[in-house]
């Protein structure tokens, strides 16, 4: 899985259809850190090529039975922050 959306990078540079994938997962039950991979598109992905920025957030997740695992959390509390609004669930 991962979103794709419009992004303004930090240095200003406005990105169409950024492609933003969870990168890495640690912690535990009490608070999870994800690290999010930027890239310029999906094409960018497939061709090997580096991110453009990387980012990363912190999560309490929920251990209950019937619970998403935890990367799709992850993917769920991406989309409540007001910089991953919009975006747009990619499977993969």
């Amino acid at each position: 899985m991962a979103l794709t959306l419009n992004i303004e990078l930090s240095s200003g540079i406005i990105l169409d259809h950024a492609y933003c994938r969870i990168g890495s997962l640690s912690g535990d039950k009490n608070l999870l850190n994800i690290t999010v991979n930027t890239y310029m598109d999906h094409d960018a992905v497939l061709s090997g090529k580096g991110t453009v920025q990387q980012s990363g957030y912190d999560f309490v997740p929920s251990v209950e039975d019937n619970a998403p695992n935890f990367i799709k959390q992850g993917y769920e509390y991406l989309k409540t922050l007001p910089e991953f609004a919009g975006a747009t669930d990619i499977l993969e």
